[in-house]
């Protein structure tokens, strides 16, 4: 009677026990599970924090491609017209374009105080923008200069490169920013730029006369052409000693072989 207890109780410490396995492994799984969804949503939310943020950028791009930053402009004006007027002055002045309808908006950035604050202008088309850009020679004798417009974070970016620029450029390449990013052109090799026709023609060797066979024959033929013209004009030259000497031969020559001499 005991031991059946006993082994009863055994069984049923058995059984709690895998109980308390089973119902540790399911909530092991779930969570498992669980962690699983939230990386997956957390990463797919990433992805779309990427794809938002370079769309953003672009459009932010989209709408600074036609400003140019003016700085030096006096901060006389006391209206939005007036300050469109200093800015029309400005380019009909120092670059000596009519831009009466080439300007979509003009504004100031910045917090007022002692320094100048720089002036926003939007240009009605690419083309405008483009030619004021191209043309800011005509500003080198004035107090003004003009800059693209980039966003914060591209002017950090680019900040960021200057040490970098600076270092190429010393030793010797040719490097520039481009919006956000650095391009370095290496060094033109010296040597690969030489003019070809200063260059000493290269020799046949003796091994590509042999391996070339076509080279031997001409030169054969050729030999064997001036050796006929040398041997003809001997002939000819000496032709009437040989007719003198073959005529004590007439006698012992067959008749054919002293026809053939004669002519």
């Amino acid at each position: 009677m005991l031991e059946n207890l006993r082994k009863e109780l055994l069984q049923q410490k058995k059984d709690m026990h895998d109980m308390k396995e089973d119902i540790k492994n399911t909530i092991n799984n779930n969570i498992n599970e669980k962690f699983k969804n939230l990386e997956m949503k957390n990463e797919h939310l990433e992805n779309k924090i990427k794809e938002h943020s370079l769309q953003i950028n672009n459009i932010e791009r989209f709408m600074r491609r036609k400003n140019l930053i003016f700085f030096g402009v006096e901060e006389g004006e006391k209206s939005y017209n007036d300050l469109e007027n200093a800015i029309l002055h400005i380019i009909n002045k120092c670059f000596g374009f009519n831009f009466e309808n080439g300007l979509e908006s003009v504004r100031r950035i910045g917090k007022k105080g002692e320094i100048i604050r720089p002036v926003v202008v939007t240009f009605s088309t690419m083309g405008f923008k483009l030619k004021i850009q191209q043309n800011q020679k005509c500003l080198k004798d004035t107090p003004y200069y003009v800059k693209q417009d980039f966003p914060k974070e591209v002017l950090k970016k680019r900040k960021e490169l200057q040490p970098q620029l600076k270092v190429e450029r010393e030793a010797g390449n040719t490097a520039f920013i481009k919006y956000d990013k650095l391009i370095v052109l290496p060094r033109k090799n010296k040597t690969s730029t030489q003019n070809p026709t200063n260059k000493r023609s290269i020799s046949e060797s003796p091994e590509t006369t042999l391996k070339n066979p076509s080279n031997i024959l001409q030169n054969k033929k050729q030999s064997v052409k001036k050796s006929k013209t040398t041997t003809m004009k001997e002939y000819i030259r000496h032709k009437p000693k040989f007719i003198l000497n073959s005529e004590r031969t007439t006698h012992d020559s067959t008749p054919s072989e002293a026809n053939e001499h004669t002519n």
